[in-house]
């Protein structure tokens, strides 16, 4: 039965993730959408008109069939979305797939993908934390409902923000995108690298990613074990501590999605031993290429990955080490566990979860 209140025939999406840089969250809310816009497109889903209005810095334009994509409003960032989103998204359901949302419209359907700012407050500037925490508050009050992409998520986010257990969702991820790259080996080869002879990390330097914990891990694997290479940008805006990578760790910066591709494709073994994490995609893009990985035992990671995994304390480098250097051995799950448990994980299915909480709130 449909909210008896609701009488929206339309659904905006906050757009503004397509005038940011692609981490995680954005990435969620880019495959959600293309994944809800095969669906509209085959009627396989309920046929409810979908606009992402999107800000006047928008840079990234999908080509979604579908879905409409529309720039409004003269404001940028947090203004653009508390003024010029919530003046252009009246009258229809709000969707905000990560970021903040307008305090004033209602009603609104949310994903929050953590809840770091209140568990790891450390790990963020003051600023950063302080807004999401007041800001996630009041939406989670106001919010018709609330998405999330685990179930440790949804324990953390009810226990931070109250939110009765009926309202919250948790709804897993996908790492199947991956496949859709390309790939690029020379990029192996431009930075030294021989295929199946390195072990991965990929990851901002936000402490909770623990990459200081791959860096002393390195220097505890036995001689012979090969490069360790670190991939991923710097938020400087966000995140907060230093942590400068040693000798004998190959730092790439930043790197685009074909060579990442290249980097799962070749690794001998991809480690991801953080302190927190709300669900985990860069180690499951790893398995869906059938790269074994190693992970904390920790937050939603067990969750994720059940027995498709290698588990490590991450605060301790030497346990790091000794599971690494196990897969490096070969003691990890074989390919077609790694590959059938990945392909458990589906945009497809995560679009049509969603759609169905926003198509109960509207109309």
């Amino acid at each position: 039965m449909r909210n008896a209140r609701s009488a929206f025939r339309s659904i905006s999406v906050n757009g503004r993730f397509l005038s940011q840089a692609i981490t995680g969250v954005q990435r969620y809310a880019f495959e959600l959408l293309t994944a809800l816009d095969h669906l509209l497109c085959a009627g396989a889903v309920e046929q409810i008109p979908v606009t992402v209005l999107v800000p006047p810095n928008a840079s990234v334009f999908p080509a979604w069939h579908s879905i409409q994509i529309k720039q409004v409003g003269r404001f940028t960032g947090q203004i653009w979305e508390q003024i010029d989103l919530s003046i252009h998204a009246r009258g229809t359901l709000l969707f905000t797939p990560c970021g903040g949302a307008p305090v004033v419209h209602q009603p609104h359907v949310i994903t929050i993908h953590d809840a770091g700012p209140f568990s790891t407050p450390a790990a963020y500037t003051f600023g950063y934390r302080n807004y999401y925490r007041i800001l996630q508050k009041i939406l989670s009050e106001t919010a018709a409902h609330v998405i999330t992409v685990s179930e440790f998520s949804r324990q953390e986010l009810m226990k931070a923000l109250r939110i009765p257990k009926e309202k919250i969702t948790a709804i897993w991820l996908s790492g199947e995108h991956i496949l859709r790259c390309e790939g690029d080996d020379s990029f192996l080869s431009r930075n030294a690298l021989t295929p199946g002879r390195y072990t991965l990390a990929v990851g901002s330097k936000n402490p909770n990613k623990n990459l200081r914990g791959v860096v002393e891990a390195a220097h505890h694997l036995p001689p012979g074990s090969g490069d360790f290479v670190v991939a991923g940008g710097v938020n400087r805006s966000i995140f907060v501590g230093r942590q400068d990578t040693a000798s004998g760790v190959k730092e790439l910066g930043f790197v685009n999605d074909d060579e990442l591709r290249s980097l799962y494709e070749n690794a001998a073994c991809f480690v991801f031993p953080s302190f927190y994490e709300g669900f985990g995609l860069p180690p499951l893009e790893a398995l869906s290429l059938g790269c074994p990985v190693v992970v904390s035992r920790a937050a939603s990671l067990p969750e994720v990955f059940g027995d498709a995994a290698i588990y490590c304390d991450p605060r301790s480098p030497q346990d790091i080490a000794r599971q690494i250097a196990g897969v490096l051995q070969g003691r990890h799950p074989d390919q077609t566990t790694l590959l059938s448990h990945a392909a458990r994980f589906t945009w497809e299915s995560c679009a049509r979860r969603t759609w169905e909480i926003l198509a109960t709130h509207c109309l």
